[in-house]
C-alpha cells in the first residue's frame, strides 16, 4: 500500500512542476489527485485499526496527527499508537510472571509451601520422611490476560488467568480467575467477596498465611461506589460441594485519604448440609475486617475473621461440622494475622508478621489451635526481577494436646511481564 502511495504522492508532484501555469483544469485534475491521496491513507489507517494483534503501529497523515483510542474516536497528538487487539477488536493485555522457589524444610508437612494445619506431629511414624528435606519448583508460574470490549454502551471486559499449581501432585495447568463483566456485574471465577487479600501481610510462601484466605470461585458478583473512596461488593458463590444453596457474601472497601491505605469489612452466610447424617443442615456464617496503612516507610497490616461451618473461604481449617450425640455441631474459629513492612529503600523491604487460629470446639484429632510467624526480605535489583528469602516457624496443636512444629527456609526468584 505504501507504494500505491508514493506513487500518487510522486503523480501529485510531477503535475505541480510541470504545469505551474496551467489552466482551471489542470488545477481541478490536481486537486482530484491530492483527494484521492488521502483517501488511500484513510483506508490503510482503518486496515491497521482492524489487523489482529497490531502494535505499536504509527500512522503518518498530512494533517494533524490524531491519535486512535479503542473506541475508534480520533483525538490529538503527537503520534498514533495502536494496542493489541483480538480478533474481535477486543484490547488484550498479557501479563503474569516466571517464578522459580526452592525451600528447605527442616520439619513440617509433606509438601513444599504453607500446610500448618497438617504438619506432622511428635510421635508419627512418618515423621522423619517430612525432616531434612529440600524441595524446588517452577509450578508457581502465571499467566494472564485481560479484555476489553470496544463498545461505547457498555463497560465490557474479561479475564483469563492460569498457573501451574493443579492436580493431586500441583504439577498441571489451573484455572485461577476466568470471568466477564457486564457493566457493574460480574459472572465468573474469581476470589470470594468474603476474603481480603489487599490486607494480608507480605509472605513469600506461595500457599499464604494462617489467618487469610484465597479462594476462587463460581460467583454472580455486584459491584458499585457508596462514595469516591468507598466501593461495595455483593455476590452469590459456590461454597462446599455438598451444600445446594449459593453462599451469599458482601463486602465494602474504603481508601483513607491521599492513598494511605484501606479497610474492609465483609460477611458471608451459608448452608452446611451433611450429607452423611440425613442430609441434616445448618446455617454457616462468618465475618471479618482487615486493614492496611502507610506510615513513611512502613506498612502496617490487620486482618481477623471468625467464621462458624466454613471449610473453604479460610485456609487451614480442614473440617466444617462434626457429629456430636447424633446432632450436626459446626466447627467454629477465630483466625487474624498482623504484620509489618518496612521499606529499607526504594529496593529492599522486609515484612516480619504472626498469626493465629484458635478453635472453640472441634471434632476428636482435629486442632486446638494453630500459630505462625514469618521474617523475610525481598530485593528488586532491576524493576521486573524480585528476589526473595523468607524464615517461617510455626505450631500445631490437636484438642488432645499433641503438637507438631514447621521450620522452614524458602527463597524465591521471580520475573515479571
Amino acid at each position: 500500500m505504501r507504494l500505491v502511495v508514493n506513487t500518487l504522492a510522486f503523480t501529485v508532484m510531477t503535475f505541480m512542476f510541470s504545469n505551474a501555469y496551467a489552466g482551471e483544469a489542470e488545477q481541478q485534475q490536481i486537486q482530484e489527485l491530492r483527494s484521492e491521496l488521502e483517501a488511500v491513507k484513510a483506508w490503510i489507517q482503518q486496515q491497521n485499526l482492524n489487523t489482529p494483534w497490531s502494535t505499536n503501529a504509527k500512522v503518518e497523515s498530512s494533517t494533524t496527527p490524531v491519535h486512535l483510542t479503542s473506541d475508534h474516536s480520533p483525538k490529538t497528538a503527537d503520534a498514533s499508537t495502536l494496542k493489541r487487539k483480538s480478533k474481535g477488536g477486543a484490547e488484550v493485555n498479557l501479563y503474569g510472571f516466571v517464578r522459580a522457589d526452592a525451600a528447605y524444610q527442616i520439619e513440617g508437612a509433606k509438601g513444599m509451601f504453607n500446610s500448618i494445619n497438617s504438619v506432622t506431629l511428635e510421635g508419627d511414624a512418618n515423621k522423619k520422611s517430612t525432616e531434612d528435606r529440600l524441595d524446588a519448583t517452577l509450578t508457581t508460574t502465571r499467566i494472564g490476560l485481560d479484555f476489553k470490549a470496544p463498545n461505547q454502551e457498555a463497560d465490557v471486559s474479561g479475564k483469563i488467568e492460569i498457573d501451574f499449581r493443579g492436580g493431586p501432585d500441583k504439577d498441571t495447568v489451573r484455572l485461577r480467575h476466568v470471568y466477564m463483566t457486564y457493566n457493574n456485574w460480574l459472572i465468573g471465577q474469581t476470589t470470594s467477596n468474603f476474603l481480603s487479600t489487599e490486607t494480608i501481610p507480605e509472605m513469600i510462601d506461595f500457599n499464604g498465611a494462617l489467618g487469610s484466605g484465597t479462594y476462587r470461585t463460581p460467583m454472580v458478583r455486584f459491584t458499585d461506589n457508596l462514595s469516591k473512596n468507598t466501593k461495595y461488593f455483593l455476590g452469590l458463590e459456590k461454597g462446599n460441594e455438598q451444600n445446594r444453596l449459593p453462599t451469599a457474601t458482601a463486602k465494602i472497601i474504603h481508601k483513607f485519604a491521599e492513598g494511605a491505605g484501606i479497610i474492609t469489612v465483609r460477611g458471608m452466610v451459608q448452608e452446611v448440609r451433611a450429607r452423611d447424617l440425613n442430609d441434616e443442615t445448618a446455617l454457616g456464617w462468618g465475618i471479618g475486617v482487615g486493614t492496611k496503612y502507610d506510615i513513611d516507610n512502613i506498612i502496617l497490616s490487620f486482618n481477623y475473621s471468625h467464621a462458624s461451618g466454613d471449610n473453604k473461604y479460610l485456609l487451614y481449617n480442614a473440617n466444617n461440622y462434626f457429629v456430636k450425640n447424633d446432632d450436626l455441631d459446626l466447627v467454629e474459629f477465630d483466625t487474624f494475622n498482623i504484620g509489618t513492612t518496612y521499606k529499607f529503600s526504594p529496593n529492599l523491604r522486609g515484612t516480619l508478621a504472626y498469626s493465629a487460629m484458635h478453635y472453640k470446639e472441634n471434632m476428636v484429632g482435629g486442632n486446638d489451635h494453630l500459630q505462625q510467624g514469618w521474617l523475610n526480605v525481598m530485593y528488586n535489583p532491576i524493576k521486573p526481577i524480585t528476589l526473595g528469602m523468607e524464615y517461617v516457624y510455626g505450631e500445631r496443636q490437636t484438642v488432645e494436646g499433641i503438637t507438631g512444629n514447621d521450620n522452614r527456609i524458602e527463597i524465591m526468584a521471580k520475573y515479571d511481564f
